[in-house]
């Protein structure tokens, strides 16, 4: 019957004698505490001791103290203020670990069955946190309009308050939901803001460099190659710097989406394994894995695609990750069609498509636009990019030929509309060099000419110098124009 009190006093004692160096002893002190009588000062410690697991990468050994700690302080039916409080500043802690995890699923669930009590404190900071993290998780979960309104509702808790990291927090996701939305110029902005606060917290690395790898992967889509590569030496200099294998893993990942938009695919493939191989955290893992797909999907390596876009998808569905998902289906469908099965893996692509309709993903829809141009162009400009198998659907050819150049057209400068509405300059070009050679194929090329020269320009503004060299042999190969007589 003494034994709580002995515990009690086992940790106060500990507290005492090693005030110096208590981060070597926050597992035993929560230990005590919780088989004591300070509850409370349990949760405190297995929080500290999270933190401190989360910082040399055992993100399941942070996950159990955390749920320890939930597991002592949630139950309470009735939580005084400081408890309420403490609950919601472990959330908040404890939504990192989430996140390093991948798992979207619990943490929405999690923060959103807590939303009320966050409400109810009166504590605009404490608020503007929890929903900051609510709309990072929407934003991975594939739901930017959702992320988008969470984020900006943050920012202002945040401002209000007074609390810059708050602040700084909001506007370090941002850029990443911008992005999806095709909001290029303000992500920018709002990742601008976020580096500035950072300044302020050099001591918080996940602020300085999620906010310069959202400003990056922003830059990746409006194809401004040498603000991708300069911000890639960045994280990949802060990560070196600081020994944060995270920075590292957004470095080689930026530079592997680099790689792509300028047309280097064994670059792409190159900088997408450095990637996996720094990450040491679950999630982190996967974030250059749609990268490494699309580089062996445009290379004609459709076995090793499909395999990446698999092992990517099964990844994402346990933990709802509707960010990646989505582009792994995508492909797949794509890798379905090229494999022979045109009928059924259009059919997928067409319920890919309603998603991102449904989800507000405006840039992967566009996206999703051009590559649905490409694959009509290949029924009438015959295979190319391995789409080899036309002879095995006869029957969808027949049917889809007669057809087939009208749907290109209309899905490339649906896809062309979208991304001029966006800034993206390097997929417009893209989506012209795909149509220049559609009315090539058709002997329109006068047409094709236009495209191919509107490409061409495009291509240099952003320094895709491969996309620009195809552009060019494209121009060269057309017959010249004869004057009429």
């Amino acid at each position: 019957k003494e034994r709580q009190d002995i515990h009690e006093q086992v940790a106060l004692v500990m507290e005492r004698l090693f005030a110096d160096r208590l981060s070597e002893f926050y597992e035993t002190l929560a230990y005590h505490f919780a088989l004591g009588r300070s509850g409370n000062k349990a949760v405190e410690y297995l929080v500290k001791a999270g933190e401190k697991s989360l910082a040399r990468y055992a993100v399941e050994e942070a996950h159990e103290h955390y749920k320890k700690a939930y597991d002592i302080l949630a139950p309470k039916e009735e939580k005084t203020e400081e408890e309420k409080k403490l609950l919601i500043d472990m959330l908040n802690s404890w939504g990192y670990v989430y996140y390093s995890l991948g798992d979207m699923k619990t943490l929405i669930d999690l923060f959103e069955s807590h939303k009320a009590l966050a409400e109810s404190l009166s504590d605009e900071a404490r608020l503007g946190m929890f929903c900051a993290w609510l709309g990072v998780a929407y934003c991975i979960a594939g739901r930017p309009k959702d992320s988008y309104e969470f984020l900006q509702r943050a920012l202002a808790l945040g401002e209000r308050s007074g609390n810059k990291k708050v602040v700084g927090y909001a506007c370090a996701w941002l850029p990443w939901t911008c992005a999806f939305l095709g909001l290029f110029d303000e992500g920018i902005s709002y990742g601008e803001r976020a580096q500035e606060i950072a300044e302020s917290f050099p001591s918080d690395q996940y602020l300085f460099f999620k906010s310069l790898g959202g400003m990056c992967y922003v830059y990746v889509w409006q194809r401004d190659i040498k603000k991708v590569f300069e911000g890639a030496e960045r994280l990949l200099e802060y990560g070196e710097k600081t020994a944060n294998s995270r920075s590292k893993v957004f470095g080689h990942f930026i530079k592997a989406f680099g790689e792509i938009k300028i047309g280097d695919m064994a670059a792409c493939r190159e900088e997408s394994e450095k990637a996996v191989a720094a990450a040491s955290d679950p999630f982190y893992a996967m974030f250059s894995t749609p990268n490494l797909g699309i580089a062996y999907f445009l290379e004609g390596r459709f076995q090793e695609a499909e395999g990446v876009f698999r092992s990517l998808l099964d990844f994402c569905e346990k933990r709802g990750i509707g960010m990646l998902a989505p582009i792994a289906r995508m492909f797949l469908s794509v890798i379905s069609i090229a494999k022979g099965r045109m009928k059924q893996g259009l059919k997928e692509f067409e319920e890919i498509q309603t998603l991102f309709v449904k989800n507000h993903l405006k840039v992967y829809y566009a996206l999703s636009e051009y590559v649905l141009g490409l694959v009509y162009a290949q029924v009438v400009t015959g295979p190319s990019l391995g789409l080899s198998t036309l002879a095995k659907n006869i029957g969808f050819v027949i049917k889809n030929v007669p057809f087939a150049e009208k749907k290109a057209q209309e899905h490339f400068h649906k896809a062309i509309a979208l991304f001029r509405e966006m800034g993206a300059r390097g997929e417009i070009g893209e989506a012209l060099l795909g149509l220049g050679h559609l009315y090539q194929t058709k002997n329109r090329n006068e047409k094709a000419r236009e495209c191919f020269a509107e490409a061409l320009r495009l291509f240099e503004e952003c320094d895709a110098h491969v996309f620009a060299n195809q552009a060019k042999e494209a121009l060269t190969e057309l017959r010249p124009i004869i004057p009429e007589a």
